[in-house]
Formats: C-alpha cells, structure tokens, sequence
C-alpha cells in the first residue's frame, strides 16, 4: 500500500507568446463577438479595415438597454437576411405589442433558432409567429407574467424551454404551456417568491433533462404547494429544494444522472423513483431510510451527510464503484457499524473519497471501516483542514496495510 500527503502548490508557466486579438481566425472572432451585446458588435467596426465588415456576419444578437437605441437595434434586425439567436432585456418603458413582438416576428421571418426574453414582471403574450413555427428550437422566459396560451395552438419545435422566475395566472397555465411543446427534451424551471404557482405539474414523456431550483432562505409559505413530475423518458434530473413541502415523483426507468438536495420529510418515496441512477448526487435533510428496492445500477455515489446516516445507504448500493462523502453541518450521530458487510464493499468499491474529513471519533470509525472492508480499494482521498493530517494518515495507513493496491492520499 502506498500513502502519501499531498501539498498544493503554484507552478510557474513558462513565457509564451501572446497573439494579438485580430490574427484570431475570422471564425474565433465570431464566436467573442457572439457573446457581447449587440451595440457593442457594432462598435467594433471601427477597429481597423478588417473589423469593418466582420460584425456583420454575427447571427447572435442581444439587446439590453435604453428605448432610444431600440428602433435602431430593430432596423438592424431588419436588415440581416439569418438571425439564428435573439435575446432581449426589456425595462418598464417599452411597450410589448407595438415594439417587443414585431421585433420577433422579424427575427422569426430570418430563421430563429433560440429567443430569450426577460422583463421585469411586465405582462407578456407569446407572439402568433412563434406558434407552428418549425425552426424554434430553444424558447427562455425570464421574470415576467406570461399570459395564457391560447387554444389550437403548438410551439411544434421548441426541444428547450427554461422558465426562470415566471408568473403564470394559475396553475393549469402551466400544464397547458408544456402540452403544447409536443418535442420537448430539456426544461428548466427556477421559482422565486414571486412564482404564483402551487403545484407546478411537470407531466412531459418527451422529457430528458429536467433541472429544478427553489431554494430560499425564507420559512416556507402556507398551503400545499411544490412538484409533481410525471416524465418517464428522462435520463438527467436536477432538483434543489428548500421551499417545498409537497413533492412527488413518477417511475424514472431511463434515468442515468440524478442530483438530489432536498428538504422533505418523506425521502423514501422520492429515492424510490431514482431506483435506476448510474449516477447520483444526494443532500437529504433528513436521515436516510433503508429501502425495499436497492440501487442495482448505482456507480457513482455523492453524499451529503455524517457517516451515521449513510451506513444503511450502502446496504442498497451493491455495485457501487465510485464513493465520495462531503461532511455536512448536522450534529453527528454515533457511529452504528452495519450488522453485515455491504456487498460493494466486499466486491466492487474502488474510489473513495471524503471531503471535509475532521478526524472526530465518529468520522475514524466510519473511514477505517470503509478501508478495512473494501477490498477491491485502489483510492482512498481525505481532504482536511485539520494540522494532525500526519497523525490522521498514519492512523488509517495501519487499518488499510493490509491493501496492496490501496493508494491512501490526504490533501
């Protein structure tokens, strides 16, 4: 077995030689001026005799700033024959059907592929152009009050759709928003205070990647009010929540990658839907609970908890190849050695790692049971704050010498 202690240090990179912005390739500088607003991609014209004409072969054009350059920034919208992304900032002052609309309706007449809107709460109709409109790939609300979609209609090609702080007038807005996006695949959702919605139903079979962030501060509200999710083709799911207090999860057989930091009360019926993860990151805040169902897919384990809380979670873990633990700030529980040995232990660990390692009684405990029992061990990383890590390292060196192939490593 070797150990060893690992110190961080800087390393001087040797002296290169810097190119000048403009001997970029024509194709590079595109991309740089694809992620500037669109006033400040004009401005580059007057650079030198090569930047003249380049700005115009910008198809990304993002508009954030006063009303008297919009009706500029519309007549150069109107003026390009591709517009293959549009994304706008609009304050209070702008009026949505007379400027913000047909603005869209040009840029959809010039092939747009993503549009993003954001406004301060201000009321807002999708435009009809949007509607059976084939091109429209990526759709991203930003704080505003979405009005209600009309009937008959589809956003027929729209695979991306983030809703980021959105008001919508009632609940069932929601679910008629995703019933008209017959191929969506990625959906984001971000709610905030000022997100009206109880139960946001999420009911795609279409879904493959689904990211969920309520978080807050604050004590949750009353009423029920939180999540229920019916998408049984996704394969990545994200969900931080500390707002909730109503969650519920439908059958996920095609799940891969999932990353779990929640508040709930029950866990048991939220892991139950996570059954066939490969990968999974969890923050429970609470204990877990043994389930009937194991993780018999389960590669990779990111855990947030003290070591009394994921002894059980092994129990169901019985190909578990990868381990990585981060410390959280609950008082620790006694550590409870499992009355028998986990099956990844005995056959399949092979990484572990442990993060914010303190060297309490009940963290040595746990790790030299973990270096101890895995058998298959070809990594062990602590990573401590502590000033005793040659201490720490010498202590467990000893339980894992019996490892040949055991690498043991404190940084």
């Amino acid at each position: 077995m070797r150990a060893q202690i690992r110190r961080r240090g800087t390393r001087r990179n040797p002296f290169c030689r810097r190119g000048t912005l403009s001997e970029f390739p024509d194709e590079l500088l595109l991309k740089i001026l694809s992620f500037l607003p669109s006033k400040d991609v004009i401005a580059t014209s007057a650079i030198s005799k090569r930047w003249k004409s380049l700005w115009k072969e910008v198809n990304t054009f993002r508009y954030d700033d006063t009303r008297p350059t919009f009706k500029m920034f519309a007549l150069f919208i109107r003026s390009k024959s591709s517009v293959d992304i549009l994304q706008l900032k609009f304050s209070p002052g702008l009026s949505v059907t007379a400027d913000i609309n047909p603005l869209v309706d040009d840029a959809v007449a010039r092939s747009l592929r993503e549009l993003r809107i954001e406004m301060l709460y201000i009321s807002y109709e999708l435009p009809q152009s949007l509607y059976f409109y084939p091109q429209l790939e990526t759709l991203i609300l930003q704080k505003l009050s979405l009005e209600d979609i009309p009937s008959n209609v589809s956003l027929i090609g729209v695979k991306k759709l983030h809703l980021l702080s959105v008001r919508f007038s009632s609940d069932e807005s929601v679910i008629k928003l995703l019933s008209i996006c017959p191929l969506l695949e990625d959906l984001v959702v971000r709610r905030s205070l000022y997100t009206n919605v109880m139960i946001f139903t999420i009911d795609v079979p279409t879904l493959k990647s689904l990211c969920i962030y309520n978080w807050s501060g604050k004590s949750r509200p009353e009423g029920v009010h939180g999540f229920v999710i019916n998408a049984p083709a996704l394969r990545c799911f994200s969900i931080k929540d500390s707002f909730s207090n109503y969650l519920r999860f439908g059958n996920m057989p095609e799940l891969v990658k999932a990353s779990v930091n929640i508040v709930c009360d029950q866990p048991e019926d939220i892991l139950g839907s996570l059954v066939s993860t490969r990968y999974l990151s969890l923050c429970l805040q609470s204990p877990y609970l043994h389930l009937a169902t194991s993780f018999l897919f389960l590669d990779h384990l990111e855990l947030y908890a003290c070591p009394s809380h994921w002894c059980n979670l092994l129990k169901d873990t019985p190909k578990l190849r990868v381990l990585k633990l981060y410390q959280n700030n609950e008082t620790a529980a006694p550590w409870n050695q499992p009355n028998s040995l986990p099956e990844c232990l005995s056959s399949h660990l092979e990484i572990f790692e442990w993060r914010q390692y303190n060297g309490t009684d009940e963290e040595r405990e746990a790790a030299k049971y973990i270096l101890a029992n895995a058998s298959c061990l070809k990594k062990a990383t602590f990573f401590s704050k502590s000033a005793k890590k040659v201490d720490m390292l010498k202590e467990l060196e000893s339980v894992a010498r019996g490892s040949k192939t055991c690498m043991l490593v404190f940084e």
